[in-house]
């Protein structure tokens, strides 16, 4: 059995967290929400969610330390990725005014030679976009994707097969978008390895 840790924000309302819920599903693995820094929990877990949200948390840090120290898989989703941007920094997020829109394909982003360009096999995407604020560096884990106007939208661990974070919500698409299931099914693939 397959278990993905996925942070569950307190500002998150039940249909977003379905989201994640049912995209580990889709693809053969139990979700497993974490709440609080619950070590027995997070041992069980063969991959690591960082969810969007509104704000930053202190689960944040320590799942992101947790997965590093373990070489667990670990997907950032929206605020997840900024967590995993400014990681171990003190810098701070900046807002920005035009990268929000419920659903649907919004912008494209641009993707450099990575682990992320070879799972979705293209090096331009489509995608949604649901953020009010933006990071304008990466400090442990190397940028490889933006948007047209410069905003940072994908970042990895070069040294690892899958330790990625993205600006947009892969969740929200996965009944239209090929590239948001070649994500999760890659994400969950390695996940059932380890």
């Amino acid at each position: 059995m397959t278990i993905i840790g996925i942070l569950k924000r307190e500002e998150n309302i039940k249909e977003e967290n379905k989201y994640y819920e049912d995209a580990v599903k889709k693809f053969g693995a139990v979700p497993c929400f974490l709440t609080e820094i619950n070590l027995e929990k997070i041992e069980k877990c063969s991959g690591i969610i960082i969810t969007g949200g509104n704000q930053k948390g202190a689960l944040d840090d320590i799942l992101i330390k947790y997965a590093l120290e373990n070489n667990l898989p670990l997907l950032g989703i929206c605020q997840g990725m900024q967590s995993m941007a400014l990681y171990n920094s003190l810098d701070h997020l900046e807002k920005i005014s035009n990268h929000h829109q419920k659903e649907g394909y919004v912008h494209k982003v641009y993707l450099e030679k990575s682990h992320l360009r070879d799972i979705v096999k293209k090096s331009c995407i489509e995608v949604n976009s649901h953020h009010y604020e933006m990071v304008k560096k990466s400090y442990l884990f190397s940028i490889v994707g933006k948007s047209s106007d410069g905003v940072i939208e994908a970042i990895e661990n070069r040294c690892h097969t899958f330790q990625i974070g993205v600006q947009w919500h892969p969740e929200r698409m996965i009944s239209y978008d090929e590239v948001s299931n070649k994500l999760f099914s890659y994400f969950i693939d390695v996940c059932q390895e380890r």
